[in-house]
């Protein structure tokens, strides 16, 4: 289908700790590319994406863009974000009757949503 998300690139200023960091938090598949800088990341579904290093973080226009991960549950989740070094950015917080989210930002300072679906 056109127009759909195909494919995420995360920028990290130390790849060894953003690789193990979001392998970790998410369980995401990485496969490094020697000498490249870069790693994709398999997330099980599409789509997929890449950790990409970058000599230096630039501030975001505005909020910048963000990102959100299903999950089963978003209070662990951040808790698990926390405790490997992110930094929660909004707890728990219900939408209407759809479901929560939650953000965190991670070792670089990136900001990722997670969200999870009430059931129907």
């Amino acid at each position: 289908m056109n127009h759909s998300i195909c494919h995420i690139e995360v920028p990290t200023t130390d790849m060894e700790k953003a690789t193990k960091f979001y392998q970790e938090l998410f369980g995401w598949k990485i496969e490094m590319w020697p000498d490249s800088g870069y790693a994709t990341f398999d997330t099980g579904k599409e789509p997929g994406g890449g950790i990409m290093k970058v000599d230096k973080i630039s501030p975001p226009v505005g909020m910048g863009l963000i990102f959100y991960v299903l999950v089963d549950s978003i209070e662990d989740t951040l808790s698990k974000a926390e405790t490997l070094g992110g930094k929660i950015t909004k707890e728990k917080t219900a939408v209407g009757d759809m479901g929560w989210f939650g953000l965190f930002s991670d070792l670089d300072g990136n900001v990722i949503g997670i969200w999870k679906s009430k059931p129907k």
